[in-house]
């Protein structure tokens, strides 16, 4: 289990925050568009090694991340492209956020770029198999406050949250001890983690759903369609 799990307890904190700032007159779709720009600045502030404002960037991102849902389930703001947006948003500004990291450990530690490759290898690979899960299993699709959710959602040790914690705890005390080692080790943690989660996936979709014949179940759904 991941901490999407969490989701809920984590918005509840935020919410006296969150429900402050969302009365600013912007739309949900322009929250998450700001958190694109935020993502992108974060990522050239790592790969100066500018840590610290990387770092509060990094935090005002990830608050950012949950304004843009606030604001469009509770300001009538919801739509199938923001929610779309908002995925590839997500996703995008972790993977850049990433490279710019590991692009600067690079000059010292010209490995990590091996790294780099497996970490967004890995992080892809879990989104492509979330979403091949959702298309070919639809029947255990479900809708709460109009988001789209599966089970699969909280298999796995490794998901945004766990990225924020592993890749944010490294940023942290390279910035205090003013050593790149600890980021270092966050980066291989993404890395690792990440193909760990997609093999708990792979798992997942093979206990659940081995024995299911997607031709079987449409053959059920069309005579009570007629």
């Amino acid at each position: 289990m991941n901490l999407f799990a969490l989701r809920k307890q984590l918005d509840r904190v935020l919410y006296p925050i969150v429900s402050q700032i969302s009365k600013l007159p912007l739309h949900a779709n322009h929250w998450t568009l700001l958190g694109a720009f935020v993502g992108l600045a974060c990522a050239i502030f790592f790969l100066y090694g500018l840590w610290w404002p990387g770092l509060a960037l990094l935090l005002f991102r990830g608050l950012i991340d949950h304004i843009d849902g606030f604001k469009a389930r509770n300001f009538d703001q919801r739509s199938t492209f923001g929610a779309v947006m908002d995925d590839v948003t997500d996703r995008w500004v972790l993977g850049i956020i990433y490279a710019g990291a590991c692009l600067n450990l690079s000059f010292d530690f010209p490995h990590v770029l091996i790294v780099l490759g497996f970490g967004i290898t890995g992080s892809l690979s879990n989104v492509i198999a979330k979403l091949s899960v959702y298309a070919e299993s639809q029947q255990d699709i479900f809708r709460e406050e109009g988001k789209i959710g599966h089970p699969i959602d909280v298999v796995g040790l490794f998901g945004s949250a766990e990225f924020l914690i592993y890749f944010g705890m490294g940023v942290l005390w390279t910035a205090i001890l003013n050593d790149q080692r600890p980021l270092l080790a966050g980066v291989w943690a993404v890395a690792i983690m990440s193909h760990l989660s997609l093999f708990q996936r792979v798992i997942f979709a093979w206990q659940r759903y081995r024995h299911v014949d997607p031709a079987a179940l449409l053959a059920k759904q069309e005579p009570s369609e007629g």
